[in-house]
């Protein structure tokens, strides 16, 4: 074991902090909160006399009822200025003290201690310089000397250029460490798996919402938010399925329309074969019809042809019966 006298005065400074850490916390214990803990209005602050503003309250409301969703799907429990047993270095006891919003994984709230704090969010006042101070630098080293993982402070004023400022615990060096929102303003609890805060676009920021909430990859939405993405879905079903009810209308229709035309194409065919039918036979008719008249024709010019050679030889007959006729009448025969 290294000799306390061989280390350097920052060693024997951390040594003696983590030292009265743990003792600080082995004396913080749970035990039943006051009956007039609870008493009183919910973000209000008795000690400065000190109301919250209207984006704090809404920032608070609409920041709790996402958490509140992560909450539930993780098992925890929520505490929205709900009194929770701090140690008080200053005082060396435990006192009650109220986060504006707290998650924790104690199952009884009525006793509940910073010890059991996952993640403690501030919502600043600036309206009032003290109760800032309060916000920003005592509630930060409250959460600080009780060792609560993951610190947020926010700045909940729309036009406000501030936002949020994060802070986990580091153990070794027995302090609050800032975390780096980088480009995306993004921070990733390490207490909370899953749980992303990213903070809002200056553009897109409005009285009470400044933060976006993420878990496991997927944005937790309020109520209203949820309803109308549930109503936008539905409708994209209902779009969806109108569509593809039109479509398949349509591709009926078209379908009706190829049989209509394919019942028109065939009829046009067997009307034209019909027609190419009735052309052939009118056509084998009128050949028909010739070869009759032909005939007609040859039987007349035949019987023509006879007619002419009957009267033809009647007429050699008389010209032969005159010319006998005349031999017979230079003969001098009479015939009676």
């Amino acid at each position: 074991m290294t000799s306390t006298a061989t280390l350097t005065r920052p060693q024997t400074e951390l040594l003696q902090r983590r030292a009265a850490h743990r003792q600080m916390r082995a004396r913080l214990i749970e035990k039943p909160h006051p009956e007039d803990a609870t008493v009183g209005t919910p973000y209000y602050d008795e000690e400065l006399d000190v109301a919250q503003s209207l984006a704090h309250h809404k920032t608070v409301q609409k920041l709790g009822e996402l958490l509140d969703r992560v909450a539930a799907w993780e098992g925890l429990q929520s505490l929205g200025d709900n009194p929770v047993w701090y140690w008080d270095a200053d005082e060396d006891c435990q006192r009650i003290l109220y986060p504006d919003y707290a998650l924790t994984d104690a199952e009884n709230l009525g006793s509940v201690t910073a010890k059991s704090l996952l993640l403690a969010i501030e919502v600043v006042t600036t309206t009032h310089r003290r109760k800032e101070e309060k916000d920003t630098i005592k509630m930060r080293n409250w959460n600080e000397l009780n060792a609560v993982p993951e610190f947020l402070l926010l700045y909940p004023e729309p036009d406000d250029p501030r936002g949020l400022i994060a802070y986990r615990y580091n153990k070794d060096q027995v302090a609050y460490e800032n975390v780096p929102l980088g480009p995306r303003r993004r921070f990733v609890s390490q207490a909370i798996d899953g749980l992303v805060i990213e903070e809002l676009a200056p553009d897109a920021r409005s009285v009470g919402r400044k933060l976006r909430v993420f878990y496991c990859g997927e944005e937790v939405r309020d109520a209203d938010a949820a309803d109308r993405l549930a109503l936008q879905q539905a409708q994209a079903r209902q779009q969806e399925v109108q569509a593809r009810e039109a479509a398949d209308r349509l591709a009926l229709q078209e379908a009706q329309a190829r049989e209509a035309a394919d019942r028109l194409a065939l009829q046009e065919a067997r009307a034209r074969e019909a027609a190419d039918r009735r052309a052939l036979q009118e056509a084998q008719a009128r050949k028909a019809a010739d070869r009759r008249a032909l005939q007609e024709a040859q039987a007349r010019e035949a019987a023509e042809q006879r007619a002419r050679e009957e009267a033809q030889a009647r007429m050699a007959a008389e010209q032969q019966t005159q010319r006998a006729l005349a031999l017979l009448e230079k003969a001098g025969i009479k015939l009676d």
